[in-house]
């Protein structure tokens, strides 16, 4: 991939907050890359609008024959929930498309100031 498209306003990056994405995504230290979607495109991470700002989701079919979609946590300690397709294509906002774990966040620092 060439680094432009990396750096275009295609990708946005999203900071991984909490601990319900650990141990996949840690929280206050990695980033995950993602690219903007408006409906499911297959099992993955998706960043979606919650109502009450923005959170990381693992999507997974729920095979119910009505297309209904399985929300969950990478972490077992947060409960799963189910959603239509419909509700989900109104609130995604994105899917992962990369994982961001920064080696040394000393430097990180620097650039956010």
């Amino acid at each position: 991939m060439h680094t432009d498209n990396v750096l275009s306003g295609r990708f946005r990056v999203h900071a991984v907050i909490g601990d319900s994405m650990e141990p996949a995504l840690r929280g206050g230290r990695d980033y995950a890359l993602v690219s903007p979607v408006t409906s499911y495109n297959g099992e993955g991470i998706y960043l979606i609008d919650t109502g009450l700002g923005v959170d990381l989701f693992r999507v997974t079919s729920t095979f119910d024959g009505a297309g209904g979609l399985c929300l969950s946590k990478e972490n077992q300690r947060y409960r799963s929930q189910s959603i239509s397709r419909e509700q989900f294509n109104e609130t995604v906002l994105g899917i992962v498309v990369a994982d961001i774990k920064p080696r040394d966040e000393r430097f990180l620092g620097e650039m956010v100031q």
